[in-house]
């Protein structure tokens, strides 16, 4: 009797495939993040709205996720050096892609350049940016082109609120920003002055926003592609506009 139990033992354990390749043991994951309100921050109810979305998307792919926030340099080195699963909300470039795996995109950003109203910046085209003191922040990518240009008077600083601040008060004539980013923080910071500044249309580029993934964890892949599954069902069933209206962000807002 006992000879057929372990006959049959070593039988289902020959013949057991082992676990699902795709499966991670691992359950969480840890974000660096910048704050970057109304997307995401400490102080905004859920963290933001893009908090929000990626909280629902490892959810639905079954992990739990922390997110530490920090100046946005060293979130994207804690990343790329393996001490956190991704970084938040970042732009797509050549460069990082040799350093990080990209996910699909789960939002986007509207990125153009912000003056004073009555200034009398216009830009057309990058050439038309020479006579100006540009504010950018530092470590952001914007596009190839005008992160190439050298020639051009950038000034970088740490966020956009203090890139604001210098173009109230007439330290640079022309910021880089995303264009939510710029309503909530007239509106948060300088509501007084909320109708003095205008963002030049055509904007500069719509960046998708994508989670980089460490090339540096192990695990990295497989929470890769469980997040990706988990943005597409959200996407297809109505989760993502939802969210966004939830929080004042839908459509034409």
């Amino acid at each position: 009797m006992h000879l057929n139990r372990t006959v049959l033992l070593l039988t289902a354990l020959l013949l057991w495939p082992g676990p699902d390749p795709g499966f991670c043991a691992d359950r969480s994951v840890r974000l660096a993040t910048l704050e970057w309100e109304p997307y995401i921050g400490r102080d905004l109810e859920g963290f933001g709205f893009g908090a929000e979305i990626l909280r629902e998307a490892f959810q639905r792919a079954g992990y739990e996720v922390t997110f530490s926030f920090m100046p946005w340099v060293r979130a994207l080195k804690e990343a790329e050096l393996g001490r956190y699963d991704a970084v938040c909300f970042a732009y797509h470039s050549k460069e990082r892609a040799g350093k990080y795996l990209f996910s699909a995109p789960y939002a986007e950003s509207t990125l153009g350049f912000c003056t004073l109203q009555g200034s009398g910046v216009t830009v057309r085209g990058l050439e038309d940016l020479a006579p100006y003191r540009i504010g950018v922040v530092r470590g952001f990518v914007n596009t190839p082109e005008f992160d190439a240009l050298e020639t051009l008077r950038k000034e970088a600083v740490k966020n956009e609120w203090m890139n604001l601040k210098k173009l109230l008060n007439g330290r640079v004539d022309v910021i880089v920003i995303d264009r939510f980013v710029m309503r909530h923080v007239l509106k948060t910071h300088f509501p007084d002055r909320k109708d003095t500044v205008a963002f030049l249309e055509p904007p500069l580029a719509v960046h998708p926003l994508h989670l980089m993934f460490s090339k540096q964890r192990e695990l990295s892949a497989a929470k890769l592609r469980a997040f990706n599954r988990a943005v597409e069902t959200m996407r297809q069933d109505g989760t993502m506009d939802r969210i966004m209206a939830r929080f004042g962000y839908g459509d034409g807002q």
